[in-house]
């Protein structure tokens, strides 16, 4: 590699002297000449002779030590510490959620077209796992409308709940498996509007499928377009008493889930009997649903006459009570007739097989967020939480649970503090299973069709959409793509699809980095000053190579400088592109200088041999440029004159300098950036 008459540090001119821990900072700020960068290497990387560790040593140390136990069991860290305040706060929010997640997982297993009590069955388990793995002391675990609608596009209720169950199983082990690996990240993939377009997507699916129930209506079809057209073909079917029931209940749902924000009195000055009104009305609106439930079966019991089987509205019907026997779930079943194996059953499931944990992943991960005030949210421990929930549940007959939106609002609003709240939650689930499923025969199911519409209209992310108008609405194509193809087409193509254009788009904005050239002029030499304004990793030296080949076209010979300012990361086709841009160059007359080049990046560049000159920080430009003119005989020097060049005279610190035009002697002047495509300037 050439360099100029100096050395590229004088405490250090190998490649150990471009390691340091901070270099952006030290890009950023003046450094003198003659100063010394101490670098420090940790052991095993190029520092000493010692060899590092094997992988597996270094992972058992991390595996068996107190941190990483309090980090899997985080019970350990706040037990020790739990108070009788928090006992009583966990207490009452329990109560509430449990409350709450009765009627909803009756409402929810309809969804997944199970009968009614496996949303019992999946609403208990995840309480009493999380209370040991979670995280997120708000956060609870159970069955929601995404999870249900997953369970439902699988196809798993045409095989009997046996298939729902193994789908739990199935899925827990794929994503207790993510989590034990440190696989979290990978969630960092699937952007904010894909997201956004399948929860909203999964909203219009899921009120969809409860119009037949809200309307007293039946019929066989299925999917958004055809659902709306058997509504339509069928609309003097419908059973008038289901209808007024249904649409009455969702009005009141949504007025009731306004009371909360009722606040007699200023915040500091409140009475007793204000506070006592005001948390009356919070305690109606989040028990809302168990209210209009209660409300809608004692209306159903007064208005059927004994021993009558038609009965004004169409009703759940009997409910077995008890648990469900305790036992692994099955990997073979039998269905109309037909025995399905392990792999007839994965078969048949199909792409929920990676549909389900990525749901129930980004769901519980949203909410975690949701709550973390800007702390951190272990991701990897909230996938293992997850994982065991689903695991252990489908020994209990659940089928597929994650984190709730609607019931965690509901715990933090009530004053939880640990997630011990989830005992309580689960001890209430219990009594409801064995004690209270007799009276559940006269619950409408038009009743439980608008606790689903109720709760999953405040899914669709109209917010969202209009800050991404604001922002960068070229990010509503993944959010517009995503929608339309969820709900016409199926969840799981729609997000893989959404992700695949998110993540396409993403890939050539690095394809296509912003490039600013100038044509920089001083007394002495002039040059090309050519600035990148992000990474040039592989995707994008095709498109650089091809823009500094046409700049540097225009003007032979000429000296060819590049701001590596912005370039944090580099790869081999990095090296590589570069190696042959710089031959390339050299065969034209032209040298190359990196200026403000980073330290990671110059050992990639180094390694591959590249031939090019070092621009140091507190280096004069100026000097250099003069150097490498002489040295290649670009200029000539009048050896007679005893006064220094007006180059010397002046003081150009930085690049930064050159490219702002504040240098009183350089002219700069800006090139039209070159189009690759067209070749012209």
């Amino acid at each position: 590699m050439t360099t100029n008459d100096e050395s590229i540090s004088s405490s250090s001119a190998s490649e150990k002297s471009f390691q340091t821990d901070s270099d952006d900072e030290a890009n950023q700020a003046e450094i003198p000449s003659n100063s010394v960068t101490v670098v420090r290497l940790k052991q095993g990387h190029g520092g000493d002779d010692s060899l590092p560790p094997p992988w597996w040593k270094k992972r058992r140390e991390r595996i068996f030590r107190k941190k990483t136990l309090y980090l899997r069991f985080p019970i350990l860290k706040w037990l020790p510490k739990y108070s009788a305040q928090d006992f009583v706060a966990d207490l009452v929010a329990g109560i509430t959620v449990g409350v709450t997640v009765i009627p909803q997982g009756l409402a929810y297993a309809t969804v997944a077209e199970l009968p009614p009590e496996y949303g019992l069955y999946a609403s208990y388990v995840g309480c009493f796992v999380y209370l040991v793995f979670g995280s997120t002391p708000a956060v609870t675990i159970g069955p929601t409308a995404l999870m249900s609608l997953v369970t439902y596009d699988s196809g798993a209720a045409l095989l009997g709940p046996e298939a729902a169950i193994l789908l739990a199983f199935l899925t827990g082990c794929i994503v207790l498996l993510f989590g034990l690996l440190n696989f979290g990240f990978l969630i960092d993939f699937i952007a904010a509007p894909v997201v956004a377009g399948f929860t909203s997507a999964a909203a219009f699916t899921i009120a969809t499928t409860q119009i037949e129930a809200l309307l007293g209506l039946k019929f066989d079809d299925e999917g958004f377009l055809n659902t709306w057209i058997a509504v339509f073909e069928h609309i003097e079917e419908t059973k008038k008493w289901d209808a007024v029931l249904g649409l009455s209940s969702i009005a009141i749902l949504l007025l009731l889930r306004i009371l909360d924000q009722v606040k007699l009195g200023k915040e500091g000055e409140r009475k007793r009997w204000q506070n006592w009104v005001n948390s009356t009305c919070w305690l109606i609106s989040v028990s809302r649903n168990a209210i209009v439930i209660i409300a809608a079966s004692i209306l159903a019991y007064a208005l059927t006459e004994p021993g009558q089987k038609n009965f004004p509205f169409t009703l759940t019907g009997d409910i077995p009570s008890g648990f469900p026997p305790f036992r692994a779930p099955p990997f073979s079943l039998e269905a109309d007739g037909k025995t399905y194996s392990f792999l007839d059953i994965c078969k048949n499931l199909g792409s929920s097989l990676y549909i389900s944990p990525l749901v129930a992943v980004i769901e519980s991960i949203a909410i975690a967020k949701s709550l973390s005030k800007g702390s951190r949210i272990d991701v990897s421990q909230e996938m293992i939480a997850i994982g065991t929930s689903n695991i252990l549940g489908s020994f209990a007959s659940s089928y597929p649970v994650t984190g709730a939106f609607s019931r965690t609002v509901v715990n933090a609003s009530s004053g939880v503090r640990t997630p011990f709240g989830g005992l309580y939650t689960g001890a209430l689930v219990l009594l409801a299973i064995t004690v209270l499923t007799p009276y559940f025969f006269y619950i409408p199911k038009s009743c439980l069709a608008a606790v689903i519409i109720s709760a999953v209209i405040f899914m669709v992310e109209v917010s969202l959409v209009k800050m991404v108008w604001k922002s960068k609405r070229i990010d509503l194509v993944p959010f517009g793509v995503t929608f339309v193809l969820c709900v016409f087409v199926g969840l799981s193509q729609g997000i893989l699809i959404g992700a695949a254009i998110n993540l396409g788009m993403l890939l050539y904005s690095t394809a296509r980095p912003r490039i600013k050239i100038h044509k920089v002029k001083n007394p002495t030499t002039e040059y090309l000053l050519i600035v990148p304004d992000r990474s040039l990793v592989f995707t994008a030296m095709e498109y650089f190579m091809s823009s500094v080949r046409k700049a540097s076209a225009l003007y032979p010979g000429i000296i060819v400088v590049i701001d590596m300012s912005h370039v944090s990361a580099a790869d081999f086709t990095t090296a590589y592109g570069f190696d042959n841009m710089i031959k390339r160059l050299q065969k034209h007359g032209h040298k190359l200088i990196l200026t403000r080049i980073k330290p990671e990046v110059f050992l990639i560049l180094s390694r591959m041999g590249c031939d090019f000159h070092i621009h140091k920080e507190g280096e004069d430009m100026e000097i250099l440029l003069k150097g490498i003119s002489i040295r290649d005989g670009c200029i000539s020097v009048d050896k007679t004159n005893d006064d220094p060049p007006v180059a010397e005279q002046t003081s150009l610190q930085s690049i930064s300098s050159i490219v702002e035009g504040k240098s009183k002697t350089d002219q700069v002047t800006p090139i039209a950036r070159v189009d690759i495509n067209d070749g012209t300037p």
